[in-house]
């Protein structure tokens, strides 16, 4: 018993011993802040601080059969190989991504992103160099010197800067630095979303996987639409952002001033978009805003000569019972030193019914955008004007005519995606028949002038029409790694894009001296949605069917017969059955068919016009390994013939696999 008293009176002392030490040494909180973490329970330290990490590893490789080599480019003589075997995404998305994030305080935060592609040295080439041999990788006590693996990672979008200030008079945002996604609205800053009309039988990159497998197809059905991440309808800004937000009176504004993705790159030359908007928000979230982008690009390093545009917009919201009416009317122009060119209207109506008013929702668009604004940060494409730009090497310094990244000409597009030179009437809506669920749009319109050269607003060129190829897109798409070429194929007829091959059309009824025909056009899309079970299991299927047309007169309804420059018919199905909680078994059938008339360009051979049939079948697996971990196989076989255009044909398989990993 007195060992025992003796032991607890010595710690006594100690303890006694320490407190007394400390405090005599200094009367500093945070030092005695910091003394107490050595004992337990740990005490939270006053100060917000915390670091974060998360992101995604995905392994996407494609092994490509092609029956025949396919005419890649006629010029240089390029083809398909026989067997193509691709690791990694061609479309410039990573294999590896983390995002590192911190918090200093409540107010203010920061976060960068860290991408990687596969480890291999060398430039991206179609041929790319060995793996780095081991003997030149740097040792752990120098990881500096030699062959460092980490020289294939780098920032994907920037340090970002984010604060945050809640104030009596409001809440103020500021984003600096890096690459934000920020939106204002349809004519001014915004991305295409549609209205979800899309299959899901080939993944996006940036697909999400859930908890579970199956997860986006319940999704589909039930909603309409499947989850997409914070970029979707989103522009990508690197400058800075500045918002107020709930201030008195229900008003609030942002500003923007940087560059957007398409004015981007490494240009000395001053290269800005600027813009902002300032919104009065009223009851049951009506508004009325002002909106305005705009964007200077100085061509030469004396900054005598600039390109760019200007758009400013009233925009308002007001809801009526049952209806609500959204509206964007404004002004835009083009800039550049090789033409000057007028003021133009921009129209964007909807009007929404709900189903109390008319049984089914059914949303009326309208719009009208004339030739000679041009903004490509927002919903409607550019189809009338040759941007000048200026590049980036010395020896082309100056204004160049090129095309830009979207189908140049007047173009065939889905329903919600708008071209400026052009003006027309959607209708959208939603029917269910008991399990099966249908999306509807339709759509008809027209081109406000005939396409002109405007280099030369007098002289005639013949019009043009440029349309995607639905079924097996992604495949064609990747005949083509990395680059965006122009101007490709058998007959120089397709131009690369992002995940997609746009074919281009030159008509041929124009007389030397006459003004060429403004070209019409009717979309139909239909997109169906079916959920059952099959012993037990979920079963679902979904169908999309796209019917699109072209010609010089207007009409109602689709003219499906030669009248018509082009008529193009699209049928997607696809099945999903849940043979397992972890496992999918998924199918696809598309089928294609593109004609044209005599008034488009014939064959010199065959003296025929376009006569186009595409199928693509497959089959895939979706399995779920863990939480937010699943493995995607994929396996098509793929067709395309036109008989008119002998050399453009093409068949063949395509592997896919998918591992992704989110943490």
């Amino acid at each position: 018993m007195c060992f025992h008293k003796l032991k607890l009176i010595t710690a006594m002392l100690f303890l006694s011993g320490l407190v007394h030490l400390a405090r005599g040494q200094t009367t500093d909180s945070t030092d005695i802040l910091d003394w107490r973490r050595g004992f337990f329970p740990k005490e939270k330290p006053g100060e917000l601080y915390q670091i974060k990490a998360n992101g995604f590893y995905r392994f996407f490789a494609t092994h490509l059969y092609m029956n025949q080599p396919y005419i890649l480019d006629a010029n240089s003589g390029a083809v398909t190989r026989r067997n193509t075997l691709f690791i990694g995404d061609d479309s410039q998305l990573p294999n590896f991504l983390v995002n590192i994030s911190g918090r200093p305080s409540k107010k203010v935060s920061w976060g960068f992103d860290l991408y990687a592609f596969q480890f291999l040295a060398g430039r991206i080439n179609p041929a790319y160099n060995g793996q780095i041999p081991t003997q030149d990788l740097p040792p752990v006590w120098d990881p500096l010197s030699g062959a460092r693996l980490g020289a294939n990672m780098g920032l994907n979008l920037g340090l970002n800067l984010y604060g945050s200030y809640l104030t009596e008079y409001g809440t103020f945002n500021i984003r600096v630095g890096g690459i934000h996604w920020f939106s204002m609205s349809d004519l001014t800053l915004q991305g295409f979303t549609g209205y979800n009309r899309f299959m899901m039988y080939e993944r996006n990159p940036w697909d999400p996987i859930g908890k579970q497998v199956g997860v986006r197809y319940n999704q589909m059905y039930e909603l309409g639409g499947a989850y997409q991440d914070l970029r979707f309808g989103e522009r990508a800004i690197q400058g800075v952002i500045l918002e107020g937000l709930n201030l008195p009176g229900g008003w609030s504004f942002a500003g923007m001033y940087g560059k957007t993705e398409i004015a981007g790159g490494f240009m000395t030359i001053p290269n800005i978009n600027y813009g902002g908007q300032i919104k009065k928000t009223f009851k049951n979230n009506d508004f009325l805003a002002f909106n305005t982008l705009n964007n200077t690009t100085w061509v030469d390093s004396l900054n005598t000569e600039e390109v760019g545009f200007n758009i400013f917009t009233l925009e308002g919201r007001t809801t009526w019972r049952e209806l609500t009416l959204q509206a964007e009317v404004g002004l835009g122009t083009y800039r550049s030193p090789v033409s000057d060119y007028p003021w133009g209207e921009a129209i964007n109506v909807r009007l929404f019914s709900s189903e109390k008013l008319t049984k089914i929702p059914i949303e009326l668009h309208y719009y009208r955008i004339s030739p000679y604004v041009v903004n490509n940060n927002a919903l409607f494409w550019n189809t009338s004007i040759l941007e000048a730009r200026a590049v980036d090497q010395p020896a082309d310094d100056g204004v160049q005519s090129a095309n830009v990244l979207i189908p140049f000409a007047s173009s065939m597009v889905g329903i919600g995606q708008m071209t400026n030179n052009r003006t027309g009437v959607e209708i959208n809506t939603d029917v269910n028949f008991g399990p099966v669920k249908w999306s509807i749009g339709y759509g008809v319109s027209s081109e406000i002038t005939a396409f002109q050269d405007i280099n030369d607003l007098t002289s005639i060129i013949p019009n043009r029409i440029t349309f995607s190829h639905f079924v097996n897109q992604l495949t064609r798409s990747r005949f083509w790694r990395w680059t965006f070429p122009q101007n490709v194929g058998p007959y120089g007829r397709y131009d690369k894009v992002y995940r997609d091959a746009y074919q281009e059309v030159v008509l041929t009824d124009y007389t030397v001296g006459a003004e060429t025909n403004t070209i019409k056009f009717n979309q139909l899309e239909l997109h169906g949605k079916y959920r059952t079970k099959l012993a037990y299991r979920n079963f679902f299927v979904f169908f999309l069917g796209r019917y699109n047309t072209a010609q010089p007169d207007l009409s109602i309804l689709p003219p499906f017969s030669e009248d018509a420059y082009i008529r193009q018919y699209n049928t997607e199905v696809e099945l999903y059955y849940q043979v397992a909680k972890p496992l999918f078994i998924n199918t696809y059938l598309g089928y294609e068919r593109v004609l044209g008339n005599y008034a488009t360009e014939l064959d010199n051979e065959t003296f025929r016009p376009l006569n186009q049939t595409g199928y693509g079948w497959g089959v895939g697996l979706d399995i779920n390994l863990s939480r937010n971990a699943g493995l995607f196989l994929r396996h098509r076989w793929f067709e395309f013939e036109d008989t008119s255009f002998s050399l453009d044909q093409f068949s063949g398989q395509e592997s896919m696999v998918e591992l992704k990993v989110f943490f």
